[in-house]
């Protein structure tokens, strides 16, 4: 399929499950912070670069969840 490939990330698994993205990150971090905690940069890159990292994959795929948490 032509056309620009995008991704999203999500704090909430079972909400974006239902809206079937074609690419995906699921955090555990509280609604707010989805890319990272404020203030943490490492964390959010962390974020940033896996669900950035998606777009190199042809969609559909399973959403992808990520250990990041709050500290």
């Amino acid at each position: 399929m032509n056309g620009i490939a995008t991704t999203t990330t999500s704090w909430s698994g079972f909400r974006i499950e239902l809206a079937k993205p074609p690419r995906t990150t699921i955090t555990s971090l509280a609604r707010g912070a989805t890319l990272g905690q404020p203030g943490d940069s490492a964390q959010q890159l962390r974020v940033l670069n896996a669900t950035l990292a998606l777009l190199a994959q042809d969609a559909p795929i399973p959403p992808v969840r990520l250990r990041e948490r709050a500290e």
